[in-house]
């Protein structure tokens, strides 16, 4: 019985540690992380502020009177 009960025991340490490593080489699980969170809005906040600049450069040069 003491033989099986450390087989049984040296097979769960084996099959923990393999699924310990398979969890290390697979640490990107595909989500969204922080920073690229971040990024994104950065990223949208300066698309919208290129359109609201551009939009009064606009509007003040169709204000310049024509000589």
């Amino acid at each position: 019985m003491l033989h099986f009960q450390v087989n049984l025991l040296t097979a769960w340490w084996a099959a923990g540690e393999a699924m310990h490593r398979r969890y290390e080489a697979d640490r990107d699980r595909g989500e969204i992380t922080a920073t690229t969170a971040l990024i994104v809005i950065l990223v949208i906040a300066a698309i919208a502020a290129g359109g609201i600049i551009a939009a009064k450069i606009t509007s003040n040069a169709e204000n310049v009177p024509e000589p």
